[in-house]
């Protein structure tokens, strides 16, 4: 044992040295830069999905905002439809109760001319009835002294006047 109290040898300690290198430079070369290179792909990997998430959650947003118009269009567009139908409906039944008025009017009419001509045939029929009633009367006083002869001449020129 050469090297002092220690018990430390300098030619093994300079071939661990050298062999530590060695390994050392070994490990740089095939292990720790493939390990690197490995980190470095998974980083970029977990770089890559919060950016695609990031803009997921921007889509989500904008789908999102987009939905809620469509759904406020939607309702307006309704609501418009809604009027609309109400109108129409307003104006068909203000047709209706027109058409409704024109028909009662017209079955008023109707019946004036009905009533009208009912009033006629019973002013006729009345008139018929004083006639063969003054007929009658007349016949019963002029029975005495006029013939029928002259009673028929006479009736005929009344029936004439009339």
């Amino acid at each position: 044992m050469e090297g002092g109290g220690l018990g430390i040898d300098p030619k093994i300690l300079i071939g661990n040295v050298i062999s530590f290198t060695v390994l050392l430079l070994i490990l740089k070369r095939y292990a720790y830069r493939p390990f690197l290179t490995v980190l470095e792909k998974r980083r970029r990997k977990i770089a890559e999905g919060v950016t695609k998430a990031e803009e997921a959650e921007k889509s989500l947003v904008k789908i999102r905002a987009l939905g809620e118009e469509m759904r406020a269009a939607g309702e307006k567009k309704a609501k418009e439809l809604a009027a609309q139908a109400e109108m129409k409906a307003k104006d068909r039944a203000g047709a209706i109760l027109a058409q409704a008025e024109s028909e009662k009017q017209k079955i008023i009419d109707a019946a004036r001319m009905a009533m009208e001509k009912e009033g006629m045939r019973e002013k006729e029929r009345l008139s018929q009835e004083a006639l063969d009633l003054a007929l009658a009367v007349s016949e019963k006083f002029l029975a005495q002294k006029i013939t029928k002869e002259q009673d028929k001449k006479l009736i005929e020129q009344l029936a004439a006047k009339l």
